[in-house]
């Protein structure tokens, strides 16, 4: 794959990573790395750096996930440490996508109370979980924690750095530049912020 065109669509699909001290950890669902997920939750409440978490996610649906009979935020929340499970940790079971997640969550919060809010997602998808998160949530700052989708070859996770180095990840990423115009014109986010991007792309793969 072209170097120009791995550099633009590393930059439109992959949201900058920070941990920041957050109102509201936003742990969107995941049909996957449930383990990985309660330990990343569980580390950033035993370091105060948050002050509500919020677990999103129902029984997955869609075509390649792996088959649960339980809502993803409470598998989720079963491998939290039990210290864990005592606080006040809201689970969110009906949704089955990611503007779901949103959508579901924010009927259980007073979204204007919250001025930041730190989010864990898969890295491929963690510009659009940003951008769809900022649309619902205006006035709050929002902050990426991301985690590593497996691919076939286990040195090359999909993540900024390796996911060009796959066919898979290739294939993901360009669903993914697909998936930000499809959602943004549906009005899920503005399309503004990363129109240059998603321009360059598209001339780039012209080019080709």
């Amino acid at each position: 794959m072209d170097p120009q065109l791995v550099e633009v669509l590393t930059d439109l699909c992959f949201q900058k990573e920070e941990q920041l001290v957050s109102d509201l950890l936003f742990v969107f669902g995941s049909n996957i790395k449930h383990k990985e997920i309660a330990g990343i939750i569980a580390e950033l409440m035993d370091n105060n750096q948050v002050d509500r978490v919020l677990i999103t996610g129902g029984v997955a649906s869609f075509g390649n996930s792996f088959p649960q009979n339980r809502p993803e935020s409470e598998a989720i929340f079963a491998l939290l440490p039990e210290r864990h499970k005592q606080q006040p940790i809201i689970l969110e079971t009906r949704s089955r996508n990611m503007l779901e997640n949103i959508i579901e969550a924010q009927k259980m919060l007073a979204a204007e109370k919250i001025k930041t809010i730190s989010f864990i997602c898969h890295a491929y998808a963690s510009k659009r979980a940003a951008l769809t998160l900022k649309s619902f949530f205006p006035n709050a700052s929002i902050h990426c924690i991301s985690i590593a989708l497996p691919s076939y070859q286990a040195e090359h996770p999909i993540t900024a750095a390796y996911w060009s180095k796959t066919k898979y990840g290739q294939s993901l990423i360009l669903g993914e530049y697909l998936r930000l115009i499809t959602y943004g014109n549906r009005g899920d986010f503005p399309l503004t912020a990363i129109q240059p991007y998603i321009d360059l792309v598209e001339r780039l793969l012209l080019n080709k």
